[in-house]
């Protein structure tokens, strides 16, 4: 069985990056919104919170610990 799940797991990303190449092919990729800007996050310390507080902030509520709401 082992040998199985590995030929499926390889086989799904077979699939998966020819369905890629065939986007980029098919320019799908090429007007996406932000392209050709600094990503917001990459200077920044890494957090693992940092989708948390992006939607907190975006809900304009509290995007800090500190503010109360990590306990």
């Amino acid at each position: 069985m082992p040998q199985t799940e590995h030929f499926s797991e390889r086989a799904i990303r077979i699939v998966a990056d020819n369905k890629i190449l065939a986007a980029i092919d098919a320019g799908e990729f090429d007007h996406l919104p932000g392209l050709g800007q600094p990503c917001p996050l990459i200077d920044e310390p890494y957090d693992p919170f940092w989708w948390i507080r992006s939607k907190l902030r975006a809900e304009q509520l509290p995007a800090h610990p500190a503010d109360g709401w990590f306990r």
